[in-house]
């Protein structure tokens, strides 16, 4: 596994690319963002969202999909700032945290018409199980809504303009044809992998769903985007995005950070809305054999906040173990037995990254912990 010379990205994460000098996309992306006339983007913005202002005051502006936390909170409170009248819709996670709870409802009070939408619980779960054995992402629900729910809200309100936050594709790195400002089917499709319409239905009957369950899931008909002319824009592309400098504003809005640090990682405000995300990150770390500290201590890296030997060691320390309150939780919620998560766990961890033993079988501590190879 190669690290990035810059940040600590490794060439594992799913469509990173390296120069020949063993930079990843993310790092030449940072520096491109300094040669960026950031007062002509915002020029560009603001044409584009003239366009859609509906002066008739007959409908909503644009729509912004939320999850309440600090990127929408900041996308709610610009698009306001610009004059606009946004509608805003959330898909509710299944296990919401009391400060995502609160932080939603401090969003609201930026002065915004929301629509919360909670999927029937029963499938949601059977969702997230199918998600956890099959695809080894138990947030996989939540990640299918939090891109289908707004488009068919679009649709539904015939809002054409959906304003979305950061490009992650940009932000943590991916390939040159996701520098688009533009977020699209053909966008979440090479970039997201989100849509129902990969599975076999026959696999989700194993799991006792059926068609008529999913239909909050199912992203709408080309002939229904066509007919309202739905186009979502990345708010990121236009605006110089700096995830801490937009923090502090926030704050100053009344959204509110956990009083220590989040499970898995060393911040106190990052994606705070959801119980299981630590566990979200902690599958990513067995498949790629990276997490969530080392995406936001490659971000401080770039953003010159942290040396690299000061971020190899939160990541050393954060990381590469278990998020044990996260998975008690889990474990009682789901019904699962410690072993029968380590069992699942092993099927996507990659034996390339971490150590396996004569019978080829992944090796672990004492507490179920896998330990990365030397070679």
């Amino acid at each position: 596994m190669n690290i990035c010379k810059k940040c600590l990205f490794p060439d594992t994460k799913p469509q990173l690319k390296f120069d020949q000098n063993g930079v990843c996309d993310a790092c030449r992306y940072t520096e491109e963002k300094e040669i960026v006339d950031w007062n002509e983007r915002k020029h560009d913005l603001e044409k584009i969202l003239a366009k859609y202002k509906k002066n008739d005051q007959n409908n909503y502006d644009c729509l912004i999909p939320i999850s309440g936390g600090k990127d929408s909170t900041y996308q709610t409170y610009m698009i306001k700032e610009l004059g606009l009248n946004p509608l805003v819709v959330n898909f509710r996670p299944r296990d919401y945290t009391d400060i995502g709870i609160k932080n939603m409802e401090n969003l609201k009070n930026l002065g915004v018409d929301c629509i919360e939408f909670s999927a029937n619980p029963h499938v949601y779960k059977k969702l997230a199980m199918f998600g956890l054995t099959e695809l080894g992402d138990p947030m996989w629900p939540e990640h299918i809504g939090l891109f289908q729910i707004p488009i068919k809200m679009a649709v539904n309100f015939k809002i054409p303009l959906i304003v979305w936050g950061e490009n992650p594709m940009l932000e943590y790195g991916g390939p040159v044809t996701a520098t688009s400002p533009y977020l699209d089917k053909s966008w979440l499709e090479n970039h997201g992998g989100y849509f129902l319409d990969k599975i076999k239905p026959e696999d989700m009957t194993r799991y006792g769903i059926t068609k008529n369950e999913l239909l909050p899931f199912i992203y709408p008909s080309d002939e229904e985007i066509k007919k309202i002319g739905v186009t979502g824009i990345f708010l990121g592309y236009y605006l110089n995005w700096d995830a801490r400098k937009q923090l502090e504003i926030v704050k100053k809005l009344g959204f509110n950070v956990l009083k220590g640090l989040s499970e898995g990682t060393f911040t106190n405000f990052e994606n705070l809305d959801s119980k299981i995300v630590p566990l979200h990150d902690y599958f990513k770390y067995l498949k790629y054999g990276y997490g969530r500290t080392t995406d936001q201590a490659s971000i401080d890296i770039r953003n010159k906040r942290m040396t690299r030997n000061e971020g190899i060691r939160l990541v050393k320390e954060f990381e590469e173990k278990i998020p044990e309150k996260c998975l008690a939780w889990f474990l009682i919620e789901y019904n699962l037995n410690r072993n029968e998560f380590i069992k699942i766990c092993d099927k996507f961890t990659n034996k390339k990254i971490f150590e396996t033993d004569e019978f080829d079988e992944i090796k672990h501590d004492e507490n179920g912990n896998v330990k990365k190879s030397s070679l």
